[in-house]
């Protein structure tokens, strides 16, 4: 198990929840409606958004409304309110997936050209005579290579305006330490004590 953030439907940091090791992605969650909507009982496609695929997931009811999205990719340090850009998240998934497809087009041509090139290659060798042949030529496959992905961690930003982290700095400044609060307390019973002591002497 481990702890990923939940974000409402603006991206807003909610809470962590506790989720599988597997989990990953953008995942929407819902909240059943009390409002009864019209066309009770159809069935809405639930888009889950994955770092790999968007896939389509049955089941979502109409009367559920979409609460926020559970982000499998952890808060970066140094947010004082973080925020997770979905629609950024979505339009960048949609450009990967179409850059993959683009890769993997180009894979499969460059593979097939070299196989040809190679089966040519192989043909001619074994075409010439053994003493003039040389050496078998030697296939190496095509690697694939995936279009490199952002940094997922890009994705998340301040939801508080400068004025409001400026605001909630100069709080945190004027507000004691836990060691001056320490410090106040210790002087507060020093003078307790000696009121105390001072009134059992008076007796």
């Amino acid at each position: 198990m481990k702890a990923l953030p939940k974000v409402n439907t603006d991206g807003l940091y909610l809470e962590d929840e506790l989720v599988d090791d597997a989990f990953n992605g953008v995942v929407p969650f819902y909240t059943p409606s009390s409002l009864a909507l019209s066309g009770i009982g159809q069935q809405l496609d639930t888009y889950v958004l994955t770092a790999d695929s968007l896939s389509v997931v049955d089941g979502a009811n109409s009367k559920d409304i979409l609460t926020g999205y559970t982000v499998g990719i952890p808060v970066p340090p140094g947010l004082y309110h973080p925020r997770f850009d979905i629609q950024g998240w979505l339009t960048y998934e949609a450009e990967y997936d179409e850059m993959l497809i683009e890769a993997q087009k180009t894979y499969e041509q460059l593979s097939k050209e070299s196989q040809a090139s190679f089966q040519k290659l192989h043909h001619e060798w074994q075409d010439k005579l053994e003493n003039e042949r040389g050496e078998e030529p030697v296939y190496h496959a095509q690697a694939f290579t995936a279009p490199e992905r952002r940094n997922p961690t890009t994705f998340w930003g301040e939801g508080l305006s400068a004025e409001a982290i400026k605001e909630l700095t100069q709080k945190a400044e004027q507000q004691p330490s836990e060691a001056d609060q320490l410090q106040q307390r210790i002087a507060d019973l020093e003078v307790t004590l000696t009121q105390l002591l001072l009134g059992n002497i008076g007796k």
